[in-house]
């Protein structure tokens, strides 16, 4: 238990990582509404999805967080965004009272528990494997948003770099892989996300999975409000759940990023070797 805050505030970065989130528990489909096309708009399902994705500059929100590591733990969050800028994620298990938190800005992750006073800052590459994965794109993980890894959300002028599936479920698939491995979305039949799927170079069937749910209708556009992955980090079977409440779009959001002097650092290895306990 004394490893169970840092792990779960740092449990978020690990599910972005390419290759680390093992196939998820699934939850509750998003229930279909039915559409109709308007007379003379486009019927490609491409177009579709990129006309369900709104804007936004930032986001604030609170949720619950659980983690099944060996045991289970789940604590009430609030989450921060600026887009392409920064993601904040405040653990509070009790009475809002913060006992950690995770930042990610740019290409560094910082993870602090206060219970221990204790920090781990290092470059979000230790989770990537060299692929470069940005905020932009770890955001749109956590909103279920598609996305082009390193070039952004999914848009008009990035819509070659997918293929497109149109037999039921829809899945829109990134034409570049990385070491190994491509990535395609799936969405229901109103242009919902369902899953983030990771398949071996060549094949249609999911290695690893990241399932979403309750997605919903914002000025942001369709976002989830539920997501959920499972991995073995060093051998160790790890399951993730995250909720959002209702989502604060385009406020004023303040991120705090302060490191108290007296905490001391943590290393990578000495993160990694937490699931091997």
């Amino acid at each position: 238990m004394r490893n169970k805050i840092i792990t779960l505030i740092t449990i978020a970065a690990l599910m972005t990582a390419c290759g680390t989130a093992k196939k998820a528990a699934t939850l509750p489909d998003v229930n279909p509404t039915t559409q109709t096309t308007p007379q003379g708009a486009t019927t490609d399902p491409c177009d579709a999805v990129i006309a369900s994705l709104g804007d936004w500059q930032t986001m604030q929100t609170g949720g619950n967080i659980k983690l099944n590591a060996g045991s289970s733990f789940s604590s009430a969050i609030q989450v921060k965004m600026v887009r392409d800028e920064a993601i904040y994620i405040s653990l509070r298990p009790v009475l809002g009272i913060e006992v950690g938190k995770l930042i990610i800005i740019a290409d560094s992750l910082y993870a602090v528990d206060k219970v221990h006073k204790r920090y781990i800052a290092e470059k979000v590459s230790i989770l990537t494997s060299g692929i470069p994965v940005t905020v932009s794109d770890v955001q749109d993980i956590f909103l279920g948003r598609p996305f082009i890894i390193g070039k952004g959300t999914l848009s008009e002028a990035l819509k070659a770099q997918v293929s497109t599936a149109s037999s039921s479920p829809l899945a829109l698939t990134a034409k570049e892989s990385f070491k190994g491995y491509g990535y395609s979305f799936s969405f229901d039949k109103s242009n919902r996300i369902t899953s983030l799927d990771i398949m071996p170079t060549g094949s249609a069937t999911a290695a690893y999975q990241v399932k979403y749910s309750d997605v919903k209708s914002t000025s942001a556009g369709n976002i989830a409000h539920a997501m959920s992955a499972a991995a073995t980090v060093e051998k160790k079977k790890i399951s993730f759940s995250l909720t959002y409440k209702d989502i604060d779009w385009n406020g004023k959001v303040k991120i705090d990023r302060s490191i108290p002097g007296n905490y001391s650092r943590m290393s990578a290895r000495d993160l990694f070797n937490m699931f091997s306990n």
